[in-house]
């Protein structure tokens, strides 16, 4: 089994002064993107395979780590138009109607 690193450390270290630089609120776009582009594909393994034969544990350690990946891939993707709308909607859905007399919902 394979002992997972005391830290977690970009292979390359532009990648870790990237993320730094971002953190603090101070990456040009090019080191913004990389910093992103590091977590995602690097840090998080989004695109990677989390199966380990050796171990379940592991194998849950990775598949948490790839959805916080996949969370940040989707919100990146995600029409944030749509949100007020899906709220509205949502919030109908909780409305309380009147069945027989009774409040229902």
């Amino acid at each position: 089994m394979k002992k997972p690193a005391a830290v977690w450390l970009p292979e390359n270290i532009a990648d870790g002064y990237a993320i730094q630089a971002w953190s603090r609120g101070e990456a040009d776009a090019p080191a913004q993107l990389r910093a992103f582009r590091c977590i995602v594909e690097e840090i998080a393994g989004t695109y990677a395979m989390s199966f380990d034969p050796e171990s379940d544990r592991q194998t849950s350690f990775a598949e948490g780590r790839r959805h916080v990946g996949r969370v940040i891939v989707g919100i990146t993707k995600l029409n944030l138009g749509t949100i007020p709308e899906a709220e509205q909607r949502i919030a109908a859905r909780r409305t309380p109607t009147i069945r027989k007399g009774r409040p229902n919902g």
